[in-house]
């Protein structure tokens, strides 16, 4: 978690602690939602929050150009999810957009972090 952003890592350095100071570590990382690239330097020794990550599988219900509509196969809670930002992804869900006779045969694996949703990988049966 940086600024209140869940992010993924994409590198890490460490440079050498000084005569009376700590090692430093820089992590480049960037955020899953709105995937800009943020950096942090910190003590080596520092904690760092990690989100909890709630995955599961939904039907898509609907599909408007603002959102998506999904529910958990599981609790059969239903609610919008964003556009995801990977492209697959997207032209994944517009050809379904195109052809709603194929919703009923896809579902979506989608993670929760953050109480913020994202929708992680599209799937036929």
């Amino acid at each position: 978690m940086v600024d209140e952003e869940p992010c993924i890592i994409k590198s890490t350095e460490r440079s050498k602690s000084g005569k009376h100071g700590h090692a430093k570590v820089r992590v480049v990382c960037v955020g899953m939602f709105d995937n800009n690239k943020r950096s942090l330097t910190i003590p080596s020794g520092h904690v760092v929050d990690t989100p909890e990550i709630i995955k599961g599988n939904a039907q898509i219900n609907f599909i408007e150009d603002a959102s998506i509509n999904i529910m958990d196969l599981e609790s059969y809670e239903s609610f919008d999810v964003d556009w995801p930002q990977d492209e697959d992804l997207k032209k994944k869900l517009k050809v379904l957009q195109e052809e709603p006779s194929k919703i009923s045969t896809t579902q979506v694996e989608y993670w929760q972090m953050a109480g913020k949703t994202l929708i992680n990988r599209v799937f036929s049966n």
